[in-house]
C-alpha cells in the first residue's frame, strides 16, 4: 500500500475496508461488529457511544499530542463522548474545562457534569445560532490551547466554516465522519461541502481512518485569517 504520512490513499482504504468486511462477515466478532455503521454494539462504560473504536484511539492520540485545557464539543448526541472528555479531565494534572453544546441534553447530564470537579458543562443551544458561535469564540480565544470537536449535523464542513474565522490562530478542530477535500459521499448519503481554507490548514499529526464507511476523522487548525480581513 501507498502511504503518505500515514495516510491511506482512497484506494488503499477500499482494499482493507473489503478485507474488513469479508473478516468480519465470516467470523462474525464483536470487536468488528462493533465498528459498523449505526452502533447499535458500541458502548463506553456501559452505556451507547456513538463514535467507534477507531474514532476514540484517534481522539486519544489527539488529546495526548495537544494536552487541550479548553474541549468544546459542537453535538452531544448520548453524551457519553463527554462524559470520555471529562475522565480525562478529571485525570490530568492540569484543569480541563468542557463544554458540549446541543439543543437536546442526555440523560445523564447532572452525573457526567459531577465527574470533573464541576468543570464539565452542558449547555442547551443551538450550535448554528450567531450568539452560540460568538459564545464558544470568546471561551476558545481566552484559553491557552483550546481544542474543538466538530460533530453537528452532516456536512461537519458547515461548523468548520462557521466557527474558524472567529477563532484565534493555532485553534485545533477536530471534524468527525468528515474528508479531506471529501469524496461526494461521506456517509448515509450525505454530500461534503467544500473546507473554507483561508481559515484552516491539515493539522500534524493528521490522521484519516475509515471502517464499514463510517469513520473518516478530519483534523484542522486555525490560521490567521488577517489576510482574508483585508480582502
Amino acid at each position: 500500500m501507498s502511504r503518505k504520512r500515514g495516510i491511506l490513499s482512497t484506494e488503499d482504504r477500499d482494499v482493507m475496508l473489503r478485507k474488513l468486511r469479508s473478516f468480519n462477515r465470516s467470523n462474525k466478532l464483536p470487536l468488528l461488529n462493533a465498528m459498523k455503521l449505526h452502533g447499535e454494539n458500541r458502548y463506553l462504560f456501559g452505556y451507547r457511544i456513538q463514535q467507534n473504536a477507531p474514532s476514540m484511539w484517534i481522539l486519544e492520540c489527539m488529546l495526548s499530542a495537544h494536552r487541550p485545557d479548553v474541549i468544546v464539543e459542537l453535538g452531544t448526541g448520548f453524551g457519553m463522548l463527554a462524559t470520555y472528555f471529562s475522565v480525562y479531565g478529571m485525570l490530568s494534572d492540569f484543569d480541563v474545562n468542557v463544554i458540549s453544546i446541543d439543543l437536546t441534553m442526555p440523560k445523564l447530564k447532572d452525573r457526567i457534569e459531577a465527574i470533573n470537579q464541576n468543570k464539565t458543562r452542558f449547555l442547551q443551544m443551538d450550535i448554528y445560532d450567531p450568539k452560540t458561535v460568538d459564545f464558544v469564540a470568546e471561551k476558545i480565544n481566552s484559553a491557552k490551547r483550546p481544542f474543538i470537536l466538530v460533530d453537528g449535523v452532516d456536512p461537519k464542513s458547515k461548523e468548520v466554516n462557521l466557527y474558524a474565522p472567529k477563532l484565534k490562530e493555532g485553534v485545533v478542530m477536530f471534524a468527525h465522519d468528515a474528508s479531506l477535500n471529501g469524496a461526494k459521499k461521506v456517509r448515509w448519503g450525505f454530500s461534503e461541502d467544500k473546507i473554507n481554507w483561508d481559515y484552516v490548514e491539515k493539522n500534524e499529526p493528521y490522521y484519516s481512518w475509515s471502517v464499514e464507511g463510517d469513520t473518516r476523522m478530519l483534523c484542522l487548525k486555525t490560521i490567521s485569517n488577517k489576510k482574508v480581513e483585508q480582502n
